[in-house]
């Protein structure tokens, strides 16, 4: 579909990414979303017109995508999608948002995320390291530091300068992640030597971009994925699973385990802007909760339960 609906999404896609600061990734899913809607209106019969865009169409819409076997979560990403577009239609004066404004979005399903352990993380960082080019094992060991011990996004790593990196103040400047946001991540001794090194083999271009192919470019993401799959395999850490987003999960995971950071601090060190979605983080195995009762401080002072006197 082509039509008016069409190019209403594309005004709706440039309105998100210019007046509103959402990401290309975003805009593109949300594109996505709706070309699948539009898609499902035109197998319907229904007319290419903003008047389409309703609550007896949304509802065909999402009994379809159960049928078809989807997740609560894809589906209740693509309703959100579509509402956020209605209300779009409704604001430029196309649309009035009938029941479409209160319809509620299928319950997300909120799983637990993967993560990896101390000695999993130090097999990929030594693994990083064993190549025969010293520029890429310089450059892949760099990279993989910076997402093990500051759980940056791969876009976020991808986009960074050489300028973001403060190696005289231990500190990482981290631009345009989810929202435009800037963050001032921490770095430890151990990443800002990783990124010195890798600075002395890194090939001035006429761009600034930190980490780069060995002809000096800018690493695309598909470039990334790459690199990625043979640090992996070479590890020997096959966990199913497992991608570069698990080392985000696992940098917040360790650090919460080691009851060292807080749950608001790993919120700003991610950059997310709602705690609830930091919360996720808090699952713990069960012998942590024998670990979490036994430190309560009235237990600690009370002492055996034999210690009491006889009645």
């Amino acid at each position: 579909m082509q039509g008016i609906l069409f190019t209403l999404a594309q005004d709706f896609l440039q309105y998100l990414e210019a007046e509103r600061g959402r990401s290309r990734l975003t805009t593109s899913s949300y594109g996505s979303d709706l070309r699948l809607f539009f898609t499902h209106l035109e197998a319907d019969g229904q007319a290419d017109e903003a008047a389409s865009v309703n609550l007896q169409n949304a509802r065909s819409w999402i009994v379809q995508m159960h049928r078809r076997g989807l997740s609560s979560n894809s589906v209740a990403r693509r309703v959100c999608a579509l509402k956020s577009f209605a209300r779009f239609l409704h604001d430029q004066g196309h649309l009035e948002l009938d029941g479409l404004a209160r319809l509620q979005c299928p319950t997300r399903e909120r799983t637990l995320p993967t993560y990896l352990t101390q000695e999993e993380l130090k097999r990929l960082l030594d693994a990083a390291l064993q190549q025969r080019c010293a520029y890429g094992a310089f450059r892949d060991y760099a990279m993989v530091s910076v997402l093990v011990f500051t759980g940056i996004r791969r876009g976020e790593l991808l986009r960074l300068r050489v300028s973001d990196a403060d190696l005289g103040e231990c500190t990482l400047r981290v631009t345009k992640g989810k929202g435009n946001k800037t963050r001032i991540v921490p770095l430890v001794a151990e990443v800002c030597q990783a990124i010195q090194d890798w600075l002395t083999f890194r090939r001035t271009r006429g761009h600034d971009h930190l980490f780069t192919t060995t002809r000096g470019n800018r690493i695309h993401p598909s470039r990334m994925q790459t690199i990625w799959r043979c640090i992996l395999e070479r590890s020997g850490v096959t966990r199913p699973g497992v991608t570069l987003h698990t080392l985000r999960h696992s940098m917040a995971t360790l650090l919460l385990q080691s009851g060292r950071a807080d749950l608001v601090a790993i919120q700003h060190l991610l950059g997310h802007s709602r705690l609830d979605t930091t919360g996720i983080y808090l699952h713990v195995v069960p012998g942590q909760l024998r670990g979490a009762v036994e430190a309560h401080p009235l237990a600690a002072a009370r002492g055996p339960a034999n210690s009491a006197g006889s009645a």
